[in-house]
């Protein structure tokens, strides 16, 4: 492979689907502190970083010049990504569609979370302990008033979906003191498990209110959380027993929990129909060397007669050699039968 080559691959992976399906979900809210920007301008735009308020990552801004950004100031941006050729490698950066937000970075809310009364348990180790005594795990998904979120989370299980009783609780997800009374109910309830599910677009920093906090780090049932699409992050997901970056994923992780156990079934019921397929041949190997030992002390006892019995000497020695060459042959069967289901 040559250097152009390799960089056309990389330019093809960059192009493909994956970014198509980043770009046609935006634009994407992000907050961060705007640093580093540059001293030419390009085509009507100007370049910086956003940076996180506590340092660390940043991504590369394409900002219009109508938008004035300034240094180490605190801005909430609406973004969209695309691709910017560095050369001959392309390069994602984000283009600032609006200013949402700004302030002093001296004034950056600091986010105080509740500490959680239970420690996190494993979700998937509670779904597979009930799958696998053949009891119906029961999920309640607390959504929106008018949300069809749930039908992106039983697309996933497919057929898996008659394995979870799934029931809905729908409220106003922008309403924060009314989100936590429902998930305070339903850790009092007969679920096994409590789902907060919502999809992405305006609103979902409703959901990242102390009220929510609060009821997610002291909800006695386990809790999980979907909201938004795989670019949004929340406060709300460190709290919870288990975070899925969408709705979507949240039901192909039920319905891979499903398939595990079905496998370990399967699995389980071959291993007992080689362990009876092998007492039977042990069984019948038996049969035949007992069958064996008959023959020879038969065989014994004739040896010792007149020599009229020869004739039947003969015979049972012939026998004897007969009965060996079957017992033979069904040990044989019986290992190569093993090693294929093994294999």
């Amino acid at each position: 492979m040559t250097p152009g080559q390799l960089l056309q691959g990389l330019h093809a992976l960059f192009a493909g689907e994956v970014f198509r399906r980043l770009k046609d979900d935006g634009p994407y809210l992000v907050r961060g502190v705007f640093a580093d920007r540059s001293n030419k301008t390009w085509g009507g735009f100007y370049y910086g970083d956003l940076r996180n308020e506590s340092g660390g990552p940043t991504i590369r801004l394409k900002v219009p010049l109508g938008v004035p950004l300034e240094e180490a100031r605190i801005y909430t941006l609406s973004v969209t990504p695309e691709l910017s050729m560095n050369g001959d490698m392309p390069r994602m950066v984000f283009r600032v569609e609006a200013l949402q937000e700004e302030g002093d970075l001296t004034q950056a809310r600091e986010v105080r979370l509740p500490k959680r009364t239970i420690p996190k348990r494993d979700v998937r180790a509670l779904l597979l302990e009930l799958l696998r005594k053949g009891e119906m795990p029961s999920i309640v998904l607390v959504v929106g008033e008018t949300a069809i979120v749930d039908k992106d989370v039983e697309a996933l299980l497919q057929g898996a979906r008659g394995r979870y009783r799934m029931d809905q609780k729908r409220v106003n997800l922008l309403d924060p003191w009314g989100v936590a009374k429902v998930l305070k109910d339903l850790g009092q309830s007969e679920y096994h498990l409590v789902a907060l599910v919502r999809g992405g677009g305006e609103g979902l920093e409703a959901l990242d209110s102390p009220e929510v906090w609060e009821a997610v780090a002291t909800c006695p049932k386990p809790v999980v959380v979907a909201l938004g699409h795989a670019a949004n992050t929340l406060w709300v997901e460190t709290l919870a027993d288990e975070a899925f970056p969408t709705p979507s994923a949240f039901g192909s992780f039920l319905g891979e929990v499903v398939k595990m156990v079905e496998r370990e079934m399967r699995e389980a019921k071959e291993k007992a129909t080689l362990a009876d397929l092998l007492h039977k041949a042990q069984d019948e190997n038996r049969a035949l060397r007992q069958e064996a030992d008959r023959l020879k002390e038969q065989l014994r006892k004739l040896e010792g007669e007149p020599g009229v019995l020869f004739q039947e000497v003969a015979r049972l020695r012939q026998a004897l050699g007969v009965w060996r060459a079957v017992a033979l042959g069904a040990l044989l069967l019986t290992a190569l039968l093993l090693l294929s289901r093994l294999l």
